[in-house]
């Protein structure tokens, strides 16, 4: 997560830190502590696959032709980069490491349900839906999907009433 990003109650890297038990969050932008690939401890096997969420040209696309090409016990890592999208268009340029993590992105489905932020594309997804679309792909659990969403939904409704609290 982009260190700027910390303090904002629109933050959902914190959300998915709360509702995924094994969610780490690695902040990146401190010039003091620049972000770096290696502390992030990543294995790679046969049955470990390390994936970084980011529609890049070469990205393959979380499809059942995805699936089909790994084993059904594959376990997968998942980097997620959340800040702004130039943000994230840095992380990937500037972490030389990141270019050796094969690119995943997620197929057309229906419009993000944000509200916090304004999107020039209706199709565009806030970081937090996209990961709980892809969480729920690769762990092939519809359950989990809906559940990651209905804490999404109850965490913007919370921040628009946060927010519009004080303007009556």
């Amino acid at each position: 997560m982009h260190h700027r990003e910390t303090h904002l109650t629109s933050n959902t890297a914190n959300l998915a830190h709360l509702v995924l038990s094994n969610c780490q969050i690695y902040l990146r932008g401190l010039p003091e502590n620049p972000f770096c690939v290696e502390s992030l401890n990543l294995e790679q096997s046969d049955h470990v696959k390390n994936l970084f969420l980011f529609p890049h040209d070469d990205a393959v696309t979380l499809d059942e032709k995805f699936l089909s090409a790994h084993p059904p016990n594959t376990k997968y890592h998942l980097i997620i980069p959340d800040g702004t999208w130039s943000q994230a268009v840095k992380t990937y340029r500037r972490e030389p490491g990141l270019s050796e993590i094969q690119c995943v992105k997620l197929p057309p489905g229906e419009p993000g349900r944000y509200k916090l932020r304004k999107s020039s594309d209706e199709n565009r997804l806030s970081t937090y839906e996209a990961m709980a679309r892809a969480v729920g792909f690769l762990e092939r659990n519809e359950e989990l999907l809906i559940n990651l969403e209905n804490h999404f939904d109850m965490m913007v409704e919370r921040v628009i009433r946060g927010r519009t609290a004080f303007e009556n």
